[in-house]
């Protein structure tokens, strides 16, 4: 049975003007810099995946010469990876996790749900848990504010690979940001609850719908809305009827 083995990361919030002008400026210097110091490729500590031979080597964003650290919490940053390398112990094969795309990966998960609620043991049912096959992240990727960086006001996305680290995909839908999930015990399904930009302000506040999803991981196709308009708009009607007339 496989023990939990999960890393979060955390996400404080940015207290000073100065931190987060730092923070938001850092992804720009770094595309300036040509110094040998920004080819630096900088290791985190190695993440181990229980029964097998998977040594996971996330890469961190980083720029020590700047003053700050991308992967540090210590200014109100949120930790991130810019990639992770799969290492296999047995047979010595390494590769990347994505090898073309920009991401910032904020949480790698193999054993647990975004709110950990569940025991590796409730994640057993019927014969089936995600985590024997699959390792979940949540991260950013893709400029939804166009302000030509990726950064804490992108929506968070929910991508899935396999425990070698290959098939590596997007599970959430575009333009959804996703602030928490849940694997379904005993399927192959994630719920997940998402914010939908329904005012086109290119921000994710309190003014914008909360939209649950879901996603089976065995049908290889993005999330979906689990209720549909026709019904969303009844319970609209019902609220009003019932509570507010």
């Amino acid at each position: 049975m496989l023990k939990p083995a999960l890393i979060f990361l955390s996400v404080l919030t940015l207290t000073a003007c100065s931190d987060k002008n730092q923070d938001v400026d850092l992804q720009e210097k770094i595309k300036k810099d040509t110094t040998t110091n920004s080819q630096q490729i900088i290791f985190a500590a190695p993440q181990t995946i229980d029964s097998s031979h998977i040594v996971i080597y996330p890469l961190i964003l980083q720029k020590e010469s700047y003053g700050s650290s991308y992967g540090s919490t210590s200014s109100g940053q949120r930790t991130a990876y810019w990639n992770l390398i799969f290492y296999n112990t047995e047979t010595q094969n390494q590769n990347l996790l994505t090898t073309d795309r920009r991401i910032l990966i904020y949480s790698i998960n193999f054993g647990s749900s975004s709110s950990s609620s569940y025991s590796s043991d409730n994640l057993w049912a019927n014969g089936i848990n995600v985590y024997k096959d699959n390792i979940i992240y949540t991260g950013v990727a893709k400029d939804y504010n166009a302000n030509k960086r990726l950064d804490e006001n992108d929506p968070t996305y929910l991508f899935v690979s396999n425990r070698e680290g290959t098939n590596f995909r997007q599970i959430s839908p575009d333009n959804y940001n996703i602030n928490s999930w849940e694997v379904v015990k005993g399927t192959t399904k994630i719920i997940m609850q998402g914010e939908k930009d329904d005012n086109r302000d290119k921000a994710f506040n309190e003014n914008d719908a909360s939209v649950p999803l879901v996603v089976d991981l065995d049908s290889q196709k993005p999330a979906v809305e689990i209720f549909k308009q026709n019904f969303i708009d009844s319970l609209k009607h019902r609220l009003v009827s019932v509570w507010k007339n």
